[in-house]
């Protein structure tokens, strides 16, 4: 299995309240409600950026406005997927009414690696971030610092672990990080039960003297662009 990452923002001179609604009234359900196109998706959900979020972005450098992640058996489902006469129909137009489609960032990582699995259902924020690995660090080094020690900080640190509901790691597969050397080589997926108890985690003395420095052996810290969602919400699946 496989998954499509794709980080989006609206067409230039679109309301955020319109973006939002035809994301998920109208682009969603056409490929759901599309059997040509909805059969070749294991899952497919939508990440819709709080609002509350947005007071870190500067004026002149917006940030993204959600995040799509579609669940497929392999990269030839996706392959058959787009190459649908429905796809160039209905899906291509579509994306032209309301997403900047330049800024589109679009890669492919294996199914996601779960190191903290607790109740999501009591979820009111996710965290998505992307990842992009430091010059001189391999990509299989990245991976298996990112997978190993990394992981471990979230995951078995008491102080930081109590914070969070649940943490899932997505791994760029090879195939697909020879299309760009300076694209990102993973996303990190953290969901919480509050902002506050976002908020806490990274306050945290054991966080702030930890992570931080971590980062810095395997990550490119000046590329990591992240932002808080609303819970997903669930087109196919």
């Amino acid at each position: 299995m496989i998954k499509l990452v794709c980080f989006l923002r609206r067409k230039p001179g679109m309301a955020l309240d319109d973006f939002r609604r035809h994301w998920r009234d109208s682009h969603g359900p056409l490929i759901a409600n599309t059997p040509e196109l909805a059969r070749h998706l294991l899952r497919y959900e939508q990440n819709h950026r709080l609002e509350a979020d947005r007071a870190r972005d500067a004026a002149d450098a917006p940030g993204f406005d959600g995040a799509t992640i579609q669940w497929l058996d392999s990269m030839d489902s996706f392959l058959a997927f787009v190459r649908e006469p429905k796809y160039a129909e209905l899906i291509a137009p579509d994306e032209q009414r309301f997403l900047d489609r330049g800024s589109l960032v679009v890669f492919f990582t294996e199914e996601e690696d779960v190191k903290i699995e607790g109740d999501r259902s009591q979820t009111t924020l996710k965290l998505l971030c992307l990842l992009r690995r430091r010059d001189g660090v391999s990509p299989g080094d990245f991976h298996a610092h990112w997978r190993g020690p990394h992981a471990a900080l979230f995951s078995e640190t008491p102080e930081i672990r109590r914070h969070i509901l649940a943490y899932h790691q997505n791994h760029r597969v090879d195939p697909d990080a020879k299309r760009d050397r300076d694209g990102y080589d993973g996303l990190a997926e953290q969901w919480y039960a509050s902002a506050e108890a976002f908020a806490a985690m990274t306050a945290e003395p054991r966080y702030r003297e930890a992570v931080p420095v971590d980062e810095e052996r395997f990550i490119d810290r000046a590329a990591i662009r992240w932002f808080l969602s609303e819970p997903p919400v669930t087109i196919i699946g």
